[in-house]
């Protein structure tokens, strides 16, 4: 993968950051973040899928891939308990960095690198990637509160949006041509606030003492991961338009729900926020790293 792909998207995080530090305050950002979560991205999510080519018929080995590598990330995470001294909702807090992926960023990835075609097969995977990480991060960080889990799960906008198109797809419904154009101006709209409202949320301090445990964290979701997720499309031989976005799910750096869901079950929360903004920053330079290694597997 060329640097320069990924220049656009990076360049709206830093913007983000930019405007944040020095002219917007956080209440308006509070603002945009809602509009992106619970408007824009389920709008871009149903537009993708019910517009899509995609075979659904075919996905499945596919779709199977992103909950394998989140999983194989969750378990291979946990192993940091012998370098970390850290409290057990403390450190399953900071786990999420490990296994978690920020959807902005993927879906501004993928549509760079497939398309609507690309959207949609990423699409597939939030759907079941979202309610995996939920479960394993609440289930991580608690005891009981499943009903909780499943509550949020069902309302998660995301899943809303792509389930909706999933139906629309395989019920064959058209979507009006009108309405068709709003969600796709919605969904030019979406990519770019997401981008900005990431950069925004960067923090920079937060690790104190907790290095070891940070790097490891930070290896498996921006090297290992992306290494697992290459190692299963080969051997299930998928194609390469869903191995490209299978290795771009995999390296996405760390979701800022991760922080939300942290601050909220009492654990380290500053900590997750520098790991997820240490992951953006490092995404930067690995995810191209990850797609030039990868590259006789892509063609």
């Amino acid at each position: 993968m060329n640097p320069l792909l990924l220049f656009p998207d990076f360049a709206l995080i830093a913007l983000g950051y930019l405007l944040k530090r020095h002219w917007m305050p956080s209440p308006a950002w509070v603002t945009i973040e809602k509009l992106v979560y619970f408007v824009l991205f389920p709008c871009l999510l149903f537009h993708s899928v019910a517009s899509s080519p995609v075979d659904l018929s075919t996905v499945g080995p596919f779709a199977l891939g992103g909950p394998v590598v989140i999983a194989a990330s969750f378990i291979a995470g946990w192993a940091g308990r012998y370098i970390s001294p850290m409290g057990r909702v403390d450190f399953a807090s900071g786990l999420q960095t490990a296994y978690r992926f920020n959807s902005y960023i993927g879906l501004a990835l993928a549509s760079r690198l497939g398309g609507p075609e690309g959207v949609a097969n990423l699409a597939i995977l939030l759907a079941l990637g979202v309610p995996l990480c939920n479960m394993l991060a609440v289930g991580s960080m608690s005891r009981g509160n499943v009903w909780g889990v499943l509550r949020e799960i069902v309302r998660n906008p995301l899943i809303i949006g792509t389930v909706l198109g999933l139906l629309a797809k395989l019920l064959n419904l058209e979507v009006p041509h009108p309405v068709q154009l709003t969600l796709e101006r919605l969904a030019q709209a979406a990519v770019a606030l997401g981008l900005l409202a990431v950069g925004a949320g960067l923090v920079f301090s937060g690790l104190r003492g907790h290095w070891p445990v940070s790097l490891w964290w930070l290896g498996l979701k921006l090297i290992a991961s992306p290494a697992l997720a290459l190692a299963y499309a080969h051997w299930m031989q998928l194609p390469i338009e869903q191995t490209r976005i299978l290795l771009a799910f995999s390296a996405l750096p760390s979701a800022s729900s991760a922080y939300i869901l942290a601050a909220r079950m009492g654990g380290n929360a500053p900590l997750v926020a520098c790991l997820i903004s240490l992951s953006t920053v490092g995404a930067a330079f690995t995810l191209p790293g990850v797609f030039s290694l990868a590259q006789p597997y892509l063609h």
